[in-house]
């Protein structure tokens, strides 16, 4: 060293003097590492003028100054009480900060909060629960960003004993899933069907709904482009990214900036306030509707290419209520361009295995809950609609034999290659869906709908009674019971 350690010492005295322990500390630390007594004294004047400049911070509120402080103090290993007693106290504050983050539902400040203790040397046995729930609540939004509502909605079950606080943003975070799921059900639903009609300016609106529930859902981002090209094909003047993001070009540099997603046209209002967008056709398509099939059994169909599975109860908002062991909301079987997808949070067996999500073929058994089972079946390889036969003897609230979830059409025929098979007749009868609503198609010529005599095709209203030569059935839509 250049200057003696009497120097040394003088200097460091004055900066405690001046409240720059900072400075002192830098003098001494030499020192201090090499046993000098008067520096080791003087070492607890620093560290007295640490926990001083600490205190205030704290009065302040300004805690990581303090925990600058105390860290620096604590460098210095003095053995001082009143370091461990700083240490005690920012502890604390530390995990309040914690609590309160997680229990004003911020989980991402939670994490962050756990991490800085963690950094700073605390091993609180509280910090691996605050931890650990916070980052599952972090991927239940994540999943439910994803459009994936069951799997973030077992998680947050599974999240609620865990909580080491009071439940207030918990509540309200499940609250708003809930009520995001409902929108993104009915909307993914109306997606899909726009996007299978071509009605590519009805998706673009639709997509938008979706994405407001489900800003990270895959498939509405590809329908929205998809949808923007095929609707406006002329107009497109900027050039776009795979999430549909404009990327506008400033002409004075010529340099691409993102801007927040766009869209060439006015997006429509929620579905109650929509004033510019086209009327609801009289014969809409129907959600469900009963098909009673005479000599034969019952059926409901499901148009939707999502549907949802749970307990029946009073004001179940699933499509396929079971009495049965399940959950109120058990698992979504949707329809997409791979073929039947079925997801769940809450424990589905395919063919005896556990799964979360999985891909059905023709022929596979699943289980919801310990013993409700289906078998799938897709009896016409040529159409996307499936059969459902429950196999556990649970059983819906109307008396059906079995599920059909409906693509295009629903085939009723003499041979295995027919979703309802009916030995007796001499060709397949079909119920179709079109723009205008539900259809029925019986090749072999005269039939009747309600007594009305018609040939070949006609629309078929809800509820009608569609009879010929061989056959005899009715269609119904659903009503309270279901």
């Amino acid at each position: 060293m250049s200057d003696s350690p009497w120097v040394t010492l003088r200097q460091a005295q004055e900066a405690v003097n001046n409240n720059r322990p900072e400075d002192a500390h830098r003098l001494i630390e030499p020192l201090v590492a090499m046993g000098h007594r008067k520096a080791s004294r003087l070492a607890r004047s620093v560290v007295a003028a640490y926990l001083a400049r600490a205190a205030k911070s704290l009065d302040l509120h300004h805690h990581d100054a303090a925990w600058r402080d105390l860290i620096a103090a604590e460098s210095l290993n003095t053995g001082e009480a009143a370091v461990a007693n700083l240490r005690q106290s920012l502890t604390r504050l530390g995990l309040v900060q914690a609590h309160s983050a997680l229990e004003a539902g911020d989980p991402l400040r939670t994490v962050a909060v756990v991490g800085r203790l963690r950094d700073r040397g605390v091993r609180h046995p509280d910090l691996a629960q605050l931890e650990a729930v916070a980052q599952d609540w972090g991927m239940a939004a994540e999943l439910a960003d994803r459009g994936e509502f069951l799997r973030a909605a077992a998680l947050l079950d599974k999240i609620e004993p865990r909580l080491p606080c009071p439940p207030t943003g918990f509540a309200a975070f499940r609250a708003e899933v809930e009520l995001r799921h409902t929108r993104f059900r009915a909307a993914v639903s109306r997606l899909y069907d726009a996007a299978e009609a071509k009605r590519w300016r009805d998706a673009l609106g639709i997509a938008e709904e979706v994405l407001a529930a489900a800003p990270d859902h895959r498939e509405a981002k590809a329908l929205r482009g998809k949808a923007w090209l095929a609707a406006f094909p002329h107009d497109n003047v900027g050039e776009h990214d795979g999430d549909g993001v404009e990327l506008r070009v400033d002409r004075r540099d010529s340099s691409p900036r993102r801007d927040s997603p766009t869209l060439p046209y006015p997006v429509a209002a929620p579905a109650a306030s929509q004033s510019q967008s086209p009327p609801v056709p009289a014969a809409a398509l129907p959600k469900r509707f009963l098909l009673w099939v005479d000599g034969v059994g019952g059926y409901l169909v499901c148009l939707s290419n999502r549907v949802t599975f749970g307990q029946a109860t009073a004001d179940g908002p699933v499509d396929v209520p079971l009495f049965a062991d399940v959950s109120r909301l058990h698992a979504e079987l949707a329809r997409d361009g791979e073929g039947y997808v079925v997801e769940s949070g809450k424990g589905v067996l395919v063919n005896g295995k556990s799964s979360t999500r999985s891909l059905l073929a023709a022929g596979d058994r699943v289980t919801l809950g310990a013993t409700c089972q289906f078998l799938f079946h897709r009896p016409v390889l040529v159409s996307g609609t499936a059969r459902l036969e429950l196999t556990s003897g649970h059983r819906l609230p109307v008396a059906v034999d079995g599920v059909l979830l409906m693509a295009n059409e629903v085939m009723l025929g003499p041979g295995p290659n027919a979703h309802i098979v009916m030995p007796d007749l001499p060709a397949a009868v079909s119920i179709y869906r079109s723009k205008d609503g539900l259809g029925v198609r019986v090749p072999s010529g005269q039939f009747r709908i309600d007594d009305r005599p018609c040939h070949d095709r006609a629309a078929l209203p809800l509820p009608s009674v569609v009879s010929a030569d061989g056959f005899t059935f009715a269609v119904e839509p659903v009503t309270g019971r279901l």
